[in-house]
């Protein structure tokens, strides 16, 4: 039990936060395993699941020593790599799926919605606490009023306090709401749905969402046929379509 374990499991990679005796909180050394985990994902890799080990917590964050005694140099070298590292789940072109098994609290939060999906179960608590530490919350905390709104944002933000995330069901912060039982097989099954995609139109679409939240409208329809026609340079595509078989009307 200590820094994430990375584990391949058939195209799915699996990456586990390990250190359930303090509810798997995250020490700066492990945000470069997860880092290294998400890049490294070679072409044998079609998505990623992130989730903690044990059933009381996805993680509890960052550990609070992190920043003690912290200075402001310390302090910006410890946040910025808790930017790399959530930076690298949002812009993997592998699709990630975030297997949310309990607290879900500060970083490990952010790292959950850089997520493209995430499974959780109806008890899971969340939060983004670091105001009650004197510090902001930062980061990929930015994505959250995209998924509930900026008055909610503010009042999960700026209070510090946990929620259930049954209550958020409706913003779609979590994909599928199964029971505890069901986590695992409901996850993997996603995560097994995105990888029989090529990887190519994956990396593209996800690259799109991006493009999409960064540019303009128009900059941003652009875009899309842009990449829309350099995907037919790629065999898979081709290939793709041509197996293509429509679901039989009902």
């Amino acid at each position: 039990m200590g820094l994430p374990l990375i584990r391949d499991e058939d195209e799915i990679r699996w990456i586990t936060l390990d250190r359930p005796e303090i509810r798997n909180a995250l020490q700066v050394e492990d945000l470069d395993v997860i880092a290294d985990g998400v890049q490294s994902a070679g072409p044998n890799v079609r998505a990623i699941i992130l989730t903690g080990t044990g059933d009381r917590a996805f993680s509890a964050g960052m550990h609070v020593k992190t920043f003690a005694d912290a200075t402001p140099q310390s302090a910006r070298e410890s946040i910025s790599r808790v930017r790399d590292c959530v930076g690298a789940i949002r812009l993997s072109p592998v699709p990630t799926v975030a297997l949310v098994n309990g607290y879900c609290i500060g970083a490990a939060f952010e790292m959950a919605l850089a997520c493209d999906l995430r499974v959780a179960h109806p008890d899971v608590q969340f939060g983004l606490p670091e105001v009650k530490l004197g510090i902001p919350s930062v980061v990929d905390a930015a994505l959250l009023h995209q998924f509930v709104g900026l008055s909610k944002a503010k009042e999960i933000i700026l209070t510090g306090d946990m929620y259930p995330l049954a209550d958020f069901a409706h913003t779609g912060m979590a994909n599928r709401l199964v029971n505890a039982s069901e986590l695992r097989e409901t996850a993997l099954a996603l995560a097994k749905q995105l990888g029989s995609y090529t990887p190519q139109v994956m990396a593209a679409q996800k690259g799109l969402f991006e493009t999409w939240l960064n540019k303009s409208l128009q900059e941003g329809i652009d875009a899309s046929v842009d990449v829309f026609a350099d995907l037919f340079a790629h065999p898979e595509t081709v290939r793709a379509i041509a197996q293509y078989q429509p679901a039989p009307r009902r």
